[in-house]
């Protein structure tokens, strides 16, 4: 049901900006919806898909356990390290962290203070960009 539930669905500020900028740069999505959920919701916000999609189906743990990260990193040939997960729950800055990546919150799901856990937090992703092979967060200040 809740994948025919589309109703209101969009994309939030800056998502789509940030991954049209990816501009070669490997990244994946770690949901913790199940495919046909992921699938609707996605294809309802015109959120472009990346190769590499791990989804509930793919892992027996949820967040904060880290093997979505873990497994989206291995599919993609890089070292979790290397990475930057965008996060928006404590959970999922969790896993990020125990992957090893770095975790940059955006503070569109909960507040702010929930998310200080995360190595940089953001109020969405208008700041972010792509570029040069790095993501880059412009500052507020």
């Amino acid at each position: 049901m809740e994948a025919a539930d589309t109703g209101g669905i969009i994309a939030l500020p800056g998502v789509q900006d940030l991954l049209l900028s990816m501009d070669g740069l490997a990244w994946a999505i770690v949901t913790s919806m199940d495919r046909g959920q992921f699938q609707a919701r996605t294809a309802a916000a015109g959120i472009p898909l990346p190769e590499v999609v791990v989804t509930a189906e793919d892992v027996t743990e949820g967040k904060p356990d880290p093997s979505g990260y873990l497994l989206a990193a291995s599919r993609l040939g890089v070292d979790p390290a290397a990475c930057v997960v965008v996060e928006d729950a404590p959970a999922g800055i969790a896993a990020g962290h125990a992957a090893g990546a770095t975790v940059l919150a955006v503070a569109t799901s909960h507040a702010a203070s929930a998310l200080t856990a995360a190595d940089l937090v953001v109020p969405d992703l208008t700041a972010v960009r792509a570029e040069r092979g790095a993501l880059r967060v412009r500052s507020s200040t």
